[in-house]
């Protein structure tokens, strides 16, 4: 026998069960991907033909959807499944390695994916895990389980957004659809593709570039937060006012305080040792989950990043704050000092009620009893964060912690939420403090 033959039997056998046979399951799927195989050779060989032979890119086909056919093409929005994951939306968008959108590996077509709102992460994904998008009513109809893949609270805000954001992609033409998901044009091989977008929507729907931003080194997928933004509620506009808002309190006075936001899964930080009612939209720290720096400010204005950043960024990741507020309140300072235990005990107020209770899901009665806890001070906002993560722990219905001689983090799923329970603590400090004072 010879070397090939016994090569393409031993290759045979390994595919046998132990019964001495080919599984159906494993001849049913590489049939299912042959087919798949032959049917995208053909649909191409039939494009290229109409092409005149010039390069242009083809389309892609699958039988998927309760045998409904598909093509796909640059452009596209479609659901893709990967690993354990719950299906996701992602557009149709060529490989910045290869130039290619499509491509036959091992007799297996595959597409290649950006997925919505997961920082430009993409894959090359098997056709027969892709299909049209559709809109998020029609998927859980179809695909029920999706409401228990994503039941953690983290998946279930991601997958929701990535959801919106591909609806509202979705209802673009293709050229206004490449050019909004590609706002910065950070991909060259589909710089052309941008190039006539932006070209043919630049009256519609102009794209702002980014400005006065110094990008720090780091991955190209990363780059989604250089876009500007002169709405009210992004957090370049919106951490400067709350900042001026929080100094005219004598919140964040002598440079003191901080404050970070999350917005589409970056995180935004107001920078270390400036006048906080000074700052300005370019000021601000950027980085993502891992806490990577994605934007810097520029050199020249020699910024430093905010000391409370370890704080911040353990409220994001242990209890999915969407914003933190650090403030040096004389009115928290004060009643450390009247309370020398390990913790504030406040109820009967009607305040109370602005306080949310993070263990139940639900804001406070009045009648209830608010307990806020409190830690020792350190040299460095640093060294704070092993015993706030216990506080965390041991007061999982809080939304602040106090910190001794220093002043207090405040959160909440928003910054409404954050801001709003800010000032209701601090009137109930400055009622408590009248209590102890006078022993009412």
């Amino acid at each position: 026998m010879k070397l090939d033959d016994k090569i393409m039997k031993k290759a045979e056998d390994l595919k046998k069960s132990r019964y001495g046979r080919i599984s159906n399951k494993r001849r049913y799927n590489e049939e299912l991907d042959l087919s798949l195989g032959e049917s995208y050779r053909k649909i191409n060989f039939i494009l290229t033909k109409k092409s005149n032979g010039k390069s242009s890119p083809t389309a892609a086909i699958n039988n998927m959807s309760n045998g409904k056919r598909n093509i796909f093409n640059v452009g596209d929005m479609v659901w893709a499944k990967t690993g354990k994951y719950p299906v996701w939306p992602g557009i149709v968008i060529t490989d910045p390695e290869t130039n290619k959108f499509s491509k036959n590996e091992n007799m297996v077509p595959m597409l290649h994916i950006y997925y919505c709102n997961d920082a430009y992460k993409r894959n090359w994904i098997k056709m027969k895990q892709i299909s049209k998008f559709s809109g998020k009513e029609e998927i859980l109809t179809e695909i029920p389980k999706i409401t228990t893949q994503i039941s953690r609270s983290k998946l279930k805000i991601k997958w929701n957004q990535a959801v919106e954001e591909a609806e509202c992609l979705a209802a673009m033409n293709k050229d206004q659809r490449i050019s909004s998901f590609f706002a910065n044009n950070f991909l060259a091989s589909n710089s052309q593709l941008i190039k006539k977008a932006v070209s043919s929507t630049e009256e519609k729907a102009p794209i702002k570039q980014p400005s006065l931003l110094e990008k720090n080194v780091g991955s190209d997928h990363e780059q989604q937060a250089l876009v500007n933004d002169d709405s009210e509620d992004h957090p370049r506009n919106l951490i400067p006012e709350l900042c001026r808002q929080f100094y005219a309190n004598g919140w964040v006075t002598g440079t003191g305080g901080g404050i970070s936001m999350k917005y589409n899964d970056q995180i935004f930080i107001a920078p270390s040792g400036v006048q906080k009612e000074r700052i300005q939209p370019d000021d601000l720290f950027v980085q993502n989950l891992n806490g990577e720096d994605i934007i810097i400010p520029k050199p020249e204005k020699k910024l430093s990043k905010s000391q409370c950043t370890p704080i911040f960024m353990c409220s994001f990741t242990e209890r999915n704050a969407g914003a933190v507020i650090h403030v040096h309140s004389q009115e928290v300072v004060k009643l450390c000092l009247l309370n020398p235990e390990s913790e504030v005990k406040i109820t009967g107020l009607e305040m109370i009620k602005g306080i949310y209770n993070e263990k139940k899901g639900k804001f406070y009665d009045n009648d209830e009893e608010l307990i806020i806890p409190i830690i020792e001070n350190s040299k460095y906002e640093k060294d704070l964060v092993d015993t706030f993560k216990v506080a965390l722990r041991k007061y999982p219905s809080t939304s602040a912690v106090l910190v001794r001689n220093h002043g207090m983090y405040v959160w909440g799923s928003n910054w409404k939420t954050a801001k709003t329970q800010l000032e209701c603590y601090e009137y109930l400090f400055k009622i408590t403090i009248f209590k102890k004072i006078h022993n009412v």
